[in-house]
């Protein structure tokens, strides 16, 4: 899944000192949004993703769910893809026409900042934002990433967030080579009411099996 970069240069060290002072600059509402996205609280969300390939000069729209729970848990399908975990197993499947590709990991054995259920977080909790704008019941707030930052592969990154409510409504996240992926949240709810099942994955019969478990 793609995702990345942005405008003017400045220096590493400028670029990373405007971003820890930015925390001290930061709209209240940036308050709430953090609380509301620290993992410790059951999230739902219904989304759709625009990627922008600067250098193929292509674009994709994909449509997805995003299932978030204490402990680890999570799903996430988007387009013919499906990232689930319940704590303790890990399972990653694709699909391509009729055939269905499934990789099992230990959840432990897996780079969770990478995956797609980590968008919002690592975003939200890597980053110092200064406020760009107010449209009517929107908050838009910016900020560029250092190299140095946690989260290095994003160039810029700009939310747009309910004023009242501190739920984001979109994310911009532009990379170093130019690339765009915008989320727009369609749907949200906090916390959510999701079935335990949600978190286990049911692999098809004919699926094509790589059980990576303790290798």
């Amino acid at each position: 899944m793609g995702m990345h970069a942005f405008l003017n240069f400045r220096p590493p060290l400028l670029a990373a000192l405007m971003c820890v002072s930015a925390f001290c600059q930061e709209p209240a509402i940036m308050k709430t949004v953090r609380r509301l996205y620290d993992g410790q609280t059951a999230l739902e969300a219904r989304f759709d993703l625009h990627i922008l390939w600067k250098v193929r000069e292509k674009e994709e729209s994909k449509t997805g769910k995003l299932f978030l729970a204490p402990g680890d848990k999570f799903r996430v399908e988007l387009g013919a893809s499906t990232w689930v975990s319940n704590g303790r197993t890990y399972w990653e499947a694709s699909r391509d026409k009729n055939t269905v590709q499934v990789i099992i990991k230990g959840a432990s054995e897996i780079d969770r900042s990478m995956l797609p259920s980590q968008i919002v977080q690592r975003y939200v909790k890597n980053h110092g934002y200064t406020l760009k704008e107010t449209l009517g019941p929107l908050t838009v707030v910016a900020c560029k990433a250092d190299s140095a930052s946690k989260t290095p592969d994003a160039e810029r990154v700009e939310l747009s967030i309910d004023s009242k409510t501190g739920t984001i409504k979109t994310l911009l996240v532009v990379d170093k080579n130019g690339n765009e992926s915008a989320y727009r949240f369609k749907k949200t709810e906090f916390p959510a009411n999701i079935p335990e099942s949600a978190f286990d994955y049911a692999i098809p019969k004919g699926a094509s099996i790589l059980d990576m478990r303790n290798q």
